[in-house]
């Protein structure tokens, strides 16, 4: 929460700063991004969670990034990572997490029309709507619910159930974790609401025609865990196991010639035993998180920052905003991340 107030603070007054500066001060001529989607319509599984940024805003985003840097692809990160090949002075990385519909239906589009690689991080078991994260269903039914005008009091006794702290209806829905979803599956029961409904209707996620499509136009994917739970939440076999068998569901249906994994939520608090065994016996050459600019003591894990946040700030104050929060960690010390 610290870090994001932060960096709100930092967007009133780091788009005047100029970029040049900003690279040479850091040292920092690679960055590496994400989103999850693009959209001009309300996506009621996403809505209450952050603000989704339409196509001119995207759009703005990517010409932002190809005024000031040069795109480049999975390869040739490998490349750059594993057999010291010298990039461009500067580039950036753009990467996509959990696999959503509108990877397909409108951002691939766009990508290919600036000539932008990018790759997309899958959860297997959501592939071809098979199932909706457990952070989707809060927001969905926080949607449903307020509609219907549910009262706060009638979902009370579910939360009392779980035993799950509760104050009112959106902060409660959005503070079940992943070990949680049941509690979320028996509210969807109680009021009629159903998911597999809203899934077949909607049809939130890509399919397996849709990426075939998108890996011959060129695009590349990695896996995101099976079902998105936070991995600093579950045992070290568990967090092998989610990444293992996510890659698996790749492998089997699209053959593809490489393999890549980023963190779903956070890698914060990950091991240096998972590293050890992803990277090292699994030969996954990169993995990715999310926690901003900063340094990694373990070759192949590289560090991302989002580009949605509550505000649908520019991006020369996203990016401006993440340089400088990176200068300020750095004066203390802790723009690395260090793993036990």
């Amino acid at each position: 929460m610290l870090k994001k107030a932060l960096i709100r603070s930092l967007h009133a007054f780091s788009s005047s700063i100029p970029l040049t500066w900003l690279k040479a001060v850091s040292g920092q001529n690679f960055i590496s991004i994400f989103y999850h989607t693009v959209s001009d319509q309300e996506l009621p599984h996403i809505k209450h969670l952050y603000r989704v940024r339409g196509t001119a805003l995207f759009e703005k985003d990517l010409d932002y990034l190809l005024k000031h840097f040069t795109p480049i692809g999975l390869t040739e990160l490998i490349e750059a990572v594993y057999y010291k090949k010298k990039l461009p002075q500067n580039t950036f990385f753009l990467s996509f997490d959990d696999g959503l519909a509108e990877c397909y239906h409108i951002i691939a589009p766009i990508l290919k029309k600036k000539g932008i690689p990018a790759t997309f991080f899958l959860n297997s078991d959501f592939v071809d709507n098979k199932g909706l994260m457990f952070r989707y269903k809060a927001s969905y039914l926080i949607e449903v619910l307020t509609k219907r005008q549910i009262s706060s009091t009638q979902i009370a006794p579910f939360f009392k159930k779980y035993q799950v702290p509760f104050l009112d209806l959106k902060p409660g829905l959005l503070s079940v974790r992943w070990h949680q979803e049941p509690l979320l599956d028996d509210i969807a029961k109680a009021f009629q609401i159903d998911f597999n409904v809203f899934l077949a209707q909607q049809k939130p996620y890509l399919n397996q025609e849709q990426i075939s499509e998108m890996i011959a136009d060129g695009f590349t994917f990695g896996s995101h865990s099976q079902n998105h739970p936070t991995y600093n939440s579950i045992d070290l076999a568990s967090q092998i196991e989610q990444t293992l068998l996510s890659q698996a569901y790749l492998n089997q249906h699209f053959q593809l010639p490489y393999q890549t994994f980023a963190f779903p939520f956070t890698d914060s608090g990950v091991s240096k035993a998972f590293f050890d065994k992803i990277l090292g016996e699994e030969k996954f050459p990169l993995t990715f998180g999310g926690a901003g600019l900063k340094h990694e003591v373990i070759k192949g894990q590289l560090q991302r920052f989002g580009m949605e946040t509550q505000e649908l700030s520019t991006p020369q104050q996203l990016i401006h905003a993440e340089y400088c929060y990176y200068i300020i960690k750095s004066i203390f010390r802790k723009n690395t991340i260090y793993r036990n």
